[in-house]
């Protein structure tokens, strides 16, 4: 997929749980009117002790979940 970032946009932030850093991400598009709307909420993918390492793990699933459903 071309992943086009001025149609979807992907919020990796972990959250903290027990001590390691929860991947999960919010896929979001833009509306016509300037608004967004959600797309897909992932829930938690798994679990990290670095929270650059949930991060990267959370973008690179959005991007493969986007590119299995508009690639």
């Amino acid at each position: 997929m071309r992943f086009n970032s001025t149609t979807f946009q992907i919020d990796p932030t972990p959250r903290r749980a027990d001590g390691e850093y929860m991947a999960h991400a919010k896929i979001s598009c833009r509306q016509a009117d300037g608004g967004e709307s959600d797309v897909h909420v992932s829930g938690d993918l798994a679990a990290f002790d670095a929270r650059e390492d949930a991060v990267v793990f959370a973008k690179e699933w959005a991007i493969a979940w986007l590119d299995a459903r508009y690639g």
